[in-house]
């Protein structure tokens, strides 16, 4: 048995979720909360109603109860990889302009990659590039997040030979 990066590339990549609808508009009473927990004075987000960068996916997302997925890593932990520990090498936003109060947002997440890259510890290590879109109630996007995720095996696992059910060929 051996894994097959080819099929889970063709599977995978370009792999992209529908645009789901946030729970909640931004509003200000979450904001004014994370501030005053954080020590965070910036009249932007407390007097001017912009949303602080760090809420955008909260409110993108399905909020804090009842759970939902919030983000990429449910999609990614979907992957057939040799693997099973995840590490998020990289996180960046691009940000396109400031959310404001009132404002309803929604979320898509897409795999953009995924490569085979031996690292010290795993000769099949399993790179994935994840982008995700986020968009006001207009579909106009405001901001792009991208991750950059490292999944690979326990050096008990490699010594082993060991591969995930589910990734073997």
């Amino acid at each position: 048995m051996g894994f097959d990066i080819a099929r889970v590339k063709a599977e995978w990549e370009g792999f992209q979720t529908p645009v789901a609808q946030g729970r909640y508009p931004v509003e200000f009473d979450p904001i004014r909360r994370h501030c005053h927990m954080v020590d965070d004075t910036n009249p932007l987000f407390l007097e001017q109603g912009i949303c602080p960068p760090v809420m955008v996916d909260y409110f993108a997302s399905r909020g804090a109860w009842p759970p939902g997925e919030a983000d990429i890593l449910g999609i990614v932990r979907k992957i057939p990889t040799p693997g099973d520990r995840l590490i998020n090498m990289n996180h960046e936003f691009e940000w396109m302009r400031y959310v404001r109060v009132g404002e309803r947002l929604a979320v898509s997440h897409k795999v953009v990659s995924v490569d085979l890259k031996p690292i010290k510890l795993d000769p099949l290590a399993i790179w994935i590039k994840t982008e995700s879109r986020i968009a006001d109630e207009r579909g106009e996007v405001v901001a792009l997040r991208r991750n950059q995720i490292l999944v690979h095996r326990t050096p008990e696992q490699v010594k082993a030979g060991w591969i995930r059910p589910e990734a073997a060929a």
